[in-house]
């Protein structure tokens, strides 16, 4: 039963990465360069600036924080759990 499971999950992630690939080509393809660089121009412009140098500081920090390991907690608060 596991291994059908697993199956269909590896096929729903495949194909929803064939999905999100085919949109990314045809972004790629059909969409101007210079279409890109306007739309790019104002958060180019924003990452020049120091608030924005701080945020991804934060950003980065806190992802560091969530990702940092940590030893299992054990909150298991019953007091009759082994009979």
């Amino acid at each position: 039963m596991a291994e059908e499971r697993k199956g269909t999950n590896l096929m729903r992630l495949a194909v929803g990465a064939g999905i999100i690939a085919a949109g990314a080509v045809a972004l790629a393809v059909f969409v101007p360069r210079r279409r890109w660089a306007a739309a790019a121009a104002p958060l180019r412009a924003a990452m020049n600036l120091p608030v924005a140098a701080a945020v991804a500081a934060w950003a980065t920090g806190l992802w560091d924080d969530v990702t940092a390991p940590t030893p299992p907690i054990f909150d298991d608060m019953r007091p009759f759990d082994e009979f």
